[in-house]
Protein backbone atom coordinates (compact mmCIF):
# COMPACT_ATOMS: atom_id res chain seq x y z
CA UNK A 1 0.00 0.00 0.00
CA UNK A 2 1.61 3.44 -0.78
CA UNK A 3 1.74 6.29 1.82
CA UNK A 4 -0.90 8.48 0.49
CA UNK A 5 -3.34 5.41 0.36
CA UNK A 6 -2.05 4.85 4.25
CA UNK A 7 -2.56 8.04 5.55
CA UNK A 8 -5.97 8.60 3.89
CA UNK A 9 -6.95 5.61 5.28
CA UNK A 10 -5.83 6.17 9.06
CA UNK A 11 -7.95 10.13 8.93
CA UNK A 12 -10.94 8.17 7.03
CA UNK A 13 -10.69 5.59 10.09
CA UNK A 14 -9.69 7.58 13.44
CA UNK A 15 -12.07 10.44 11.92
CA UNK A 16 -14.85 8.46 11.49
CA UNK A 17 -16.20 7.68 14.60
CA UNK A 18 -15.79 11.22 16.03
CA UNK A 19 -18.53 14.78 15.64
CA UNK A 20 -19.49 15.55 12.38
CA UNK A 21 -20.03 19.30 11.40
CA UNK A 22 -21.75 19.05 7.81
CA UNK A 23 -25.56 20.56 7.81
CA UNK A 24 -27.26 20.95 5.33
CA UNK A 25 -31.20 21.73 4.64
CA UNK A 26 -32.69 18.61 4.65
CA UNK A 27 -29.23 16.91 6.44
CA UNK A 28 -29.45 18.50 9.45
CA UNK A 29 -26.18 16.96 11.06
CA UNK A 30 -24.37 20.12 12.59
CA UNK A 31 -28.02 22.10 13.72
CA UNK A 32 -30.00 22.29 17.10
CA UNK A 33 -32.97 20.59 14.59
CA UNK A 34 -33.55 16.37 14.67
CA UNK A 35 -34.13 14.56 11.69
CA UNK A 36 -38.08 13.64 11.44
CA UNK A 37 -39.57 10.36 13.10
CA UNK A 38 -38.50 7.64 10.64
CA UNK A 39 -36.12 9.70 8.43
CA UNK A 40 -33.07 7.31 7.44
CA UNK A 41 -29.72 9.30 6.31
CA UNK A 42 -26.20 7.71 5.41
CA UNK A 43 -23.50 8.95 3.58
CA UNK A 44 -19.77 7.91 1.75
CA UNK A 45 -18.32 9.65 5.21
CA UNK A 46 -20.97 10.38 7.36
CA UNK A 47 -22.86 8.25 9.64
CA UNK A 48 -26.23 6.24 9.91
CA UNK A 49 -28.72 8.45 11.27
CA UNK A 50 -31.85 7.68 12.06
CA UNK A 51 -34.44 10.08 13.26
CA UNK A 52 -36.10 8.31 16.23
CA UNK A 53 -38.55 10.13 17.18
CA UNK A 54 -39.14 13.97 16.35
CA UNK A 55 -36.96 15.40 18.92
CA UNK A 56 -34.95 12.28 18.97
CA UNK A 57 -32.07 11.12 16.02
CA UNK A 58 -29.31 8.49 17.10
CA UNK A 59 -26.56 7.88 14.85
CA UNK A 60 -23.46 5.56 14.44
CA UNK A 61 -20.78 4.71 11.62
CA UNK A 62 -21.82 1.03 10.63
CA UNK A 63 -18.60 0.18 9.57
CA UNK A 64 -15.99 1.48 11.57
CA UNK A 65 -18.03 -0.08 14.89
CA UNK A 66 -16.15 -2.85 13.67
CA UNK A 67 -12.87 -1.21 15.15
CA UNK A 68 -13.98 2.25 16.79
CA UNK A 69 -17.55 1.20 18.30
CA UNK A 70 -19.33 4.63 18.30
CA UNK A 71 -22.54 5.96 18.88
CA UNK A 72 -24.13 9.37 18.98
CA UNK A 73 -27.45 10.57 20.47
CA UNK A 74 -29.07 14.27 19.57
CA UNK A 75 -31.83 15.66 21.30
CA UNK A 76 -34.43 18.59 20.88
CA UNK A 77 -35.33 20.68 23.36
CA UNK A 78 -37.04 23.67 23.24
CA UNK A 79 -36.95 27.46 21.97
CA UNK A 80 -34.98 29.75 24.14
CA UNK A 81 -34.68 33.59 22.94
CA UNK A 82 -35.76 32.54 19.08
CA UNK A 83 -32.73 30.37 19.25
CA UNK A 84 -33.69 26.39 18.84
CA UNK A 85 -31.86 24.53 21.28
CA UNK A 86 -30.48 20.93 21.54
CA UNK A 87 -27.58 18.80 23.25
CA UNK A 88 -25.74 15.71 21.44
CA UNK A 89 -24.10 13.17 23.29
CA UNK A 90 -21.56 10.85 22.21
CA UNK A 91 -19.56 7.52 23.31
CA UNK A 92 -16.03 6.57 21.45
CA UNK A 93 -14.38 3.34 22.52
CA UNK A 94 -10.94 3.81 20.54
CA UNK A 95 -8.62 1.08 22.26
CA UNK A 96 -9.01 -1.90 19.17
CA UNK A 97 -8.34 0.49 15.94
CA UNK A 98 -5.22 1.72 18.25
CA UNK A 99 -4.21 -1.41 18.97
CA UNK A 100 -4.14 -1.94 15.58
CA UNK A 101 -2.30 0.37 14.63
CA UNK A 102 0.63 -0.42 16.93
CA UNK A 103 1.30 -3.62 14.77
CA UNK A 104 4.37 -3.78 13.01
CA UNK A 105 4.14 -3.28 9.41
CA UNK A 106 0.89 -1.05 9.66
CA UNK A 107 1.36 2.25 9.42
CA UNK A 108 3.02 4.69 7.02
CA UNK A 109 7.26 4.27 7.12
CA UNK A 110 8.24 8.01 6.31
CA UNK A 111 6.07 11.19 6.09
CA UNK A 112 8.89 13.68 6.40
CA UNK A 113 7.77 15.45 3.68
CA UNK A 114 4.44 16.18 5.75
CA UNK A 115 6.04 17.38 8.37
CA UNK A 116 4.07 14.79 10.62
CA UNK A 117 5.48 11.64 12.76
CA UNK A 118 4.58 8.04 11.77
CA UNK A 119 1.50 6.30 13.42
CA UNK A 120 2.05 4.34 16.27
CA UNK A 121 5.22 3.32 17.47
CA UNK A 122 5.49 -0.67 17.71
CA UNK A 123 8.65 -0.63 20.67
CA UNK A 124 8.24 -2.91 23.17
CA UNK A 125 9.45 -1.13 25.42
CA UNK A 126 5.93 1.08 25.63
CA UNK A 127 3.30 -0.25 27.40
CA UNK A 128 0.30 -1.24 25.48
CA UNK A 129 -2.93 0.67 24.70
CA UNK A 130 -5.34 0.24 27.65
CA UNK A 131 -8.77 0.37 27.66
CA UNK A 132 -10.30 3.92 26.97
CA UNK A 133 -13.87 5.36 26.46
CA UNK A 134 -14.74 8.88 25.78
CA UNK A 135 -18.29 11.18 25.66
CA UNK A 136 -18.42 14.04 24.60
CA UNK A 137 -21.62 16.23 25.72
CA UNK A 138 -22.62 19.00 23.57
CA UNK A 139 -25.07 21.81 23.14
CA UNK A 140 -26.34 23.58 20.26
CA UNK A 141 -28.30 26.93 19.31
CA UNK A 142 -30.16 27.19 15.68
CA UNK A 143 -31.40 30.39 14.70
CA UNK A 144 -32.71 31.60 11.53
CA UNK A 145 -31.12 34.92 10.19
CA UNK A 146 -33.88 36.31 7.48
CA UNK A 147 -35.18 33.60 5.23
CA UNK A 148 -32.72 31.86 3.71
CA UNK A 149 -29.51 31.56 6.08
CA UNK A 150 -29.52 29.11 9.25
CA UNK A 151 -26.76 29.94 11.85
CA UNK A 152 -25.77 27.50 14.33
CA UNK A 153 -23.42 27.69 17.71
CA UNK A 154 -21.88 24.69 19.65
CA UNK A 155 -20.38 24.16 22.62
CA UNK A 156 -19.31 20.94 24.33
CA UNK A 157 -16.89 19.18 26.66
CA UNK A 158 -15.96 15.62 26.09
CA UNK A 159 -14.15 13.69 28.92
CA UNK A 160 -12.41 10.18 28.75
CA UNK A 161 -11.87 7.15 31.32
CA UNK A 162 -8.89 4.65 30.77
CA UNK A 163 -7.83 1.17 32.69
CA UNK A 164 -3.91 2.10 32.70
CA UNK A 165 -1.98 4.20 31.81
CA UNK A 166 -1.84 5.78 28.18
CA UNK A 167 1.89 6.77 26.81
CA UNK A 168 2.95 9.65 25.65
CA UNK A 169 4.74 8.10 22.83
CA UNK A 170 2.33 6.32 21.49
CA UNK A 171 0.18 9.94 20.50
CA UNK A 172 -0.34 9.84 16.65
CA UNK A 173 0.91 13.63 15.27
CA UNK A 174 -1.09 14.18 12.13
CA UNK A 175 -3.63 17.08 11.40
CA UNK A 176 -7.08 16.43 12.23
CA UNK A 177 -6.39 13.26 14.33
CA UNK A 178 -3.89 14.43 16.92
CA UNK A 179 -6.09 17.31 18.85
CA UNK A 180 -9.13 14.76 18.76
CA UNK A 181 -7.49 11.91 20.24
CA UNK A 182 -5.89 14.34 23.43
CA UNK A 183 -8.57 13.92 25.23
CA UNK A 184 -7.36 10.28 26.12
CA UNK A 185 -3.90 11.77 26.79
CA UNK A 186 -4.97 14.74 29.18
CA UNK A 187 -8.62 13.40 30.49
CA UNK A 188 -10.86 16.40 28.91
CA UNK A 189 -11.44 18.67 26.02
CA UNK A 190 -13.38 21.70 24.90
CA UNK A 191 -14.62 22.33 21.81
CA UNK A 192 -16.47 25.46 20.32
CA UNK A 193 -17.85 26.72 16.67
CA UNK A 194 -20.25 28.64 14.32
CA UNK A 195 -21.65 27.48 11.17
CA UNK A 196 -23.37 29.36 9.24
CA UNK A 197 -25.36 27.84 6.11
CA UNK A 198 -26.85 30.18 3.30
CA UNK A 199 -29.16 28.92 0.22
CA UNK A 200 -28.12 30.17 -3.10
CA UNK A 201 -30.39 28.87 -5.35
CA UNK A 202 -33.49 26.71 -4.92
CA UNK A 203 -30.73 23.40 -4.73
CA UNK A 204 -27.13 24.81 -4.04
CA UNK A 205 -26.83 26.00 0.11
CA UNK A 206 -23.51 27.32 1.12
CA UNK A 207 -21.51 25.76 4.22
CA UNK A 208 -19.17 27.66 6.01
CA UNK A 209 -17.66 26.96 9.80
CA UNK A 210 -15.10 28.18 12.23
CA UNK A 211 -13.95 25.39 15.24
CA UNK A 212 -12.15 25.42 18.00
CA UNK A 213 -10.47 23.11 20.15
CA UNK A 214 -9.19 23.26 23.44
CA UNK A 215 -6.79 20.75 25.55
CA UNK A 216 -6.22 22.92 28.93
CA UNK A 217 -3.71 19.73 30.52
CA UNK A 218 -1.44 19.97 27.24
CA UNK A 219 1.35 21.57 25.83
CA UNK A 220 -0.78 21.26 22.77
CA UNK A 221 -3.29 23.16 23.81
CA UNK A 222 -5.31 24.54 20.52
CA UNK A 223 -6.54 23.69 17.24
CA UNK A 224 -8.29 24.96 14.47
CA UNK A 225 -10.17 24.33 11.60
CA UNK A 226 -12.61 25.89 9.03
CA UNK A 227 -14.10 24.62 6.49
CA UNK A 228 -16.15 25.93 3.17
CA UNK A 229 -18.90 23.41 1.33
CA UNK A 230 -21.23 24.16 -1.68
CA UNK A 231 -24.06 21.45 -1.31
CA UNK A 232 -26.12 20.30 -3.84
CA UNK A 233 -29.31 18.98 -2.94
CA UNK A 234 -30.54 16.74 -5.36
CA UNK A 235 -33.94 16.24 -3.58
CA UNK A 236 -34.30 14.97 -0.18
CA UNK A 237 -33.16 11.66 -1.18
CA UNK A 238 -29.64 12.89 -2.66
CA UNK A 239 -27.26 15.25 -1.75
CA UNK A 240 -23.48 16.18 -2.80
CA UNK A 241 -20.87 18.10 -1.01
CA UNK A 242 -18.07 19.13 -2.29
CA UNK A 243 -15.53 21.78 -0.67
CA UNK A 244 -12.28 22.33 1.28
CA UNK A 245 -10.80 21.97 4.66
CA UNK A 246 -8.60 24.49 6.61
CA UNK A 247 -6.93 22.73 9.78
CA UNK A 248 -4.15 24.58 12.50
CA UNK A 249 -2.81 22.32 14.89
CA UNK A 250 0.09 22.59 17.93
CA UNK A 251 2.23 19.73 17.27
CA UNK A 252 4.92 17.97 19.70
CA UNK A 253 7.18 18.96 16.29
CA UNK A 254 5.47 22.39 16.05
CA UNK A 255 2.66 24.29 14.56
CA UNK A 256 1.21 23.48 11.47
CA UNK A 257 -1.63 24.76 8.56
CA UNK A 258 -2.93 22.17 6.68
CA UNK A 259 -5.45 22.39 3.68
CA UNK A 260 -7.31 19.12 2.70
CA UNK A 261 -9.97 18.58 -0.09
CA UNK A 262 -13.81 17.59 1.08
CA UNK A 263 -16.28 15.64 -0.89
CA UNK A 264 -19.23 13.24 -0.05
CA UNK A 265 -22.26 11.58 -1.12
CA UNK A 266 -25.44 11.32 0.77
CA UNK A 267 -28.77 9.54 1.13
CA UNK A 268 -31.75 9.72 2.76
CA UNK A 269 -35.11 8.23 2.43
CA UNK A 270 -38.80 9.84 3.54
CA UNK A 271 -38.94 13.62 3.36
CA UNK A 272 -39.04 15.75 5.36
CA UNK A 273 -41.71 18.03 5.58
CA UNK A 274 -41.30 19.67 8.95
CA UNK A 275 -37.43 21.11 7.59
CA UNK A 276 -37.95 24.60 6.66
CA UNK A 277 -36.52 25.10 3.31
CA UNK A 278 -33.80 27.86 2.65
CA UNK A 279 -35.18 29.55 0.38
Amino acid sequence: MKRPLRLASLLLMVTAALPATATERNWSTGTAYTLPKGRLEIGLFQPFRKGQTERLEWSTHPVFNLKIPNIRIKMYHSKLYGWDVATRHSLVYPTPLLRLLRVKGFGISSLRDMDVGGIITSDPDVPPIPHMISSRNEILFSRWLGSSSLLTGKLGIAVALKRGKLDRRTTIDLPIVFPRLGVYYHGYSVNLGIDLLRGLTKRVDYLIDADVLLLPNSEEDFAFEHKGLFLWNRSSRFQVAIGYKLVYGEYPFGTRWHLFPLFDLQWGRQSSPTMKPLL
